[in-house]
């Protein structure tokens, strides 16, 4: 399809980056609605014209090589010059039994979920509830500066991102109340039910995070033989299992309306088309972390204005190299509807490296690092070299779809001693996959479908049992140096297949399979439903706090509403435990487990309650 043709179906960063992107730039999410796309039609394609579009050109042409200068500032429209996407959402959630009956106290085993604050002892007597509900808003701009034809620059910013609406009430900022995120009751704040205005957040005092939150910031060049970006900006490819950049999906034209995350890298890549191909290649480097710098901690000397990183041999660099054939969600469906089979495929590489690391379990916790080099403990070897094939396809023809991913994360580390004495010679080997087979019929309303996926894990309990959380997760074991092999993979956390055990439970496929099989049905052009079923199983049960197989099976129906910008959807989900999830008794033989407290009666061992949740979402495009 030539340039000028895409310009106009789209706004310019996106028609640079079909031309001159790949599908690893772009920015995605696995669906609007809870479980990856519970709920109705979503916003994304242009109207489509009636009748079947005429084949596009077979092999794509290069990007101009003179980019054509802007208009007399006189002349130019202000919507050419300056561009802003982004919507208004606010989201309501009730949780009921998230904790499955457990307490979450981690001397007896913890819970999945925190309970109520009432449910606590000592000072908080309340009444315990079963569960908990509230209110999150979020502003997203998305604006883009377009300084030419081939040059444009990219922002993404939240305000009040995620605030639980009622967080900050005014009178307990200035009086005392919620400091540091601890709940503090020395300072007598004043009664919160006479507040009567809401705070700034600011992170630190009565937030996590502040009002304003810059989380992307990119600028695209147009090159005579591609395209340069450079800052920092989404990561997202295929699926979206391993790399999710949460927003805009090229692959679907959809927008993600319910994401709470999404992957960023500070990144500077070039990409073009490969003449004569129908292909399109990117190669990359990204800054992944470079440890300390100089305004981080004291050893600035004051030079903070200008913030340096304070070693090199302490970074972790990556290097991406992707080939992807990759069409517009338009130019797809087009072939869809002419008959012919429309593919789409491509692979991502990337190989991550880090020589030293610094020492953070040692005397530089807390600390800023010597500079001078004076202190032995500063650095460790690590030695860590990571290969990361990822292969993605979409296929379809007529009713028919079908979508996979597949990805290995290969390497090794030469030293972990750090952590654990003697750990050396670790083994990297984690892989994940996940695929999705969709019939559609009555003329697109109608799809009927499967999902199946699966993620590697390691034998390994929580840090605490009963909190089966990744962020509780033991990425090292126990002590013990039998196992010298990380296996563990994790989902991204954007890629929703439920709405409770691995959304907000567990935070992310891992140690796991599950097969989904789903209907969604459109009663109108801007009403349809959805429901799905998640049965789930581990790979490795005894690193289950149940030590079983299954985890449990999961229902989830969703009915939303889309129009003129405005969407809306109502949610409901159902978790019905099994034997991985319950906590069985501790023994003599084992190093942990659940027990009850003889003191107070709190019970900790048994199995495993349902779990409801609701959710409502209502957010304006723009």
């Amino acid at each position: 399809m030539p340039y000028s043709t895409i310009r106009r179906r789209r706004p310019l960063f996106i028609s640079l980056l079909l031309l001159g992107s790949t599908a690893a730039e772009a920015q995605i999410s696995p669906g609007g609605m809870p479980g990856g796309g519970m709920g109705g039609p979503q916003q994304g394609e242009e109207p489509k014209k009636e009748g079947v579009a005429e084949a596009a050109p077979k092999t794509p042409g290069l990007l101009p090589t003179t980019p054509a200068l802007p208009a007399p500032k006189g002349r130019r429209k202000r919507w050419k010059l300056f561009e802003i996407d982004g919507y208004f959402r606010t989201r309501t959630d009730w949780f009921k039994n998230f904790n499955l009956g457990f307490t979450d106290d981690p001397a007896l085993g913890g819970a999945p979920f925190p309970r109520a604050l009432g449910c606590a002892t000592g000072e908080l007597t309340a009444p315990c509830e079963e569960s908990l509900s509230s209110a999150t808003m979020r502003l997203r701009l998305e604006p883009t500066i377009n300084l030419s034809e081939g040059t444009s620059v990219h922002i993404q910013a939240d305000l009040l991102d995620n605030v639980v609406l009622g967080s900050t009430p005014l009178n307990e900022i200035y009086n005392g109340g919620y400091i540091n995120n601890d709940l503090d009751l020395t300072n007598d704040p004043p009664l919160g039910a006479f507040n009567d205005s809401q705070g700034v957040p600011v992170a630190g005092q009565n937030s996590d995070r502040d009002s304003i939150l810059i989380k992307r910031a990119w600028a695209e060049v147009a090159l005579p033989l591609g395209v340069l970006k450079i800052g920092r900006q989404p990561n997202h490819w295929g699926m979206g299992i391993t790399y999710n950049g949460a927003a805009y999906d090229p692959f679907s034209g959809n927008y993600d309306l319910d994401s709470d995350y999404g992957d960023n890298v500070d990144r500077a890549s070039f990409t073009a088309p490969i003449p004569g191909t129908p292909l399109r290649a990117m190669i990359a480097t990204d800054w992944a972390s470079t440890r300390f710098v100089s305004n981080q901690t004291n050893a600035g000397f004051g030079r903070e204005g200008h913030p340096w990183d304070l070693d090199d041999k302490d970074d972790s660099t990556a290097y991406v190299a992707v080939i992807s054939r990759l069409d517009s969600p338009t130019e797809f469906k087009d072939k869809v509807d002419r008959g012919e089979l429309a593919l789409n495929y491509g692979v991502y590489f990337e190989y991550r490296s880090q020589e030293w690391d610094t020492n953070t379990n040692g005397a530089q916790v807390g600390s800023a690092p010597d500079i001078d080099g004076a202190d032995d403990d500063v650095y460790v070897f690590r030695g860590m070299k990571q290969y990361s094939p990822d292969i993605w396809f979409k296929l379809a023809y007529k009713r028919i779809q079908l979508e996979g991913e597949v990805i290995a994360q290969l390497g090794s580390i030469a030293s972990l001693d750090d952590y654990i004495d003697n750990l050396t010679n670790v083994d990297i080997r984690k892989y994940g996959g996940t695929g999705r087979f969709t019939w559609k019929g009555l003329e697109g309303k109608l799809r009927l479908g499967v999902e199946s996926g699966a993620a590697s894990g390691d034998q390994w309990d929580s840090k605490v049992p009963g909190r089966i959380n990744v962020v509780n997760r033991n990425e090292l074991g126990n002590g013990g140096l039998s196992d010298r092999k990380l296996s563990q993979f994790i989902f991204d956390r954007e890629y929703r297949i439920d709405m409770i055990l691995w959304r907000h439970l567990v935070g992310g496929v891992t140690n796991a399979g599950y097969v989904k099989p789903f209907l969604g049905y459109d009663i109108s052009k801007s009403i349809g439903f959805k429901v799905a079923n998640i049965t789930s199983y581990a790979l490795k049960t005894v690193a289950t706090p149940g030590n079983s197989r299954m985890y449990g099976t999961e229902f989830n129906a969703s009915i939303g509403y889309t129009n003129n910008g405005l969407n809306a959807f109502i949610a409901y989900g159902v978790l019905f435990p099994f034997a991985a999830l319950s906590h069985p008794a501790s023994t003599a033989t084992t190093d942990y487990g659940f027990s009850n407290d003889a003191t107070t009666g709190v019970q900790n061992v048994g199995e495993a309650s349902t779990a409801h949740m609701i959710q409502m979402n209502l957010a304006l495009m723009f």
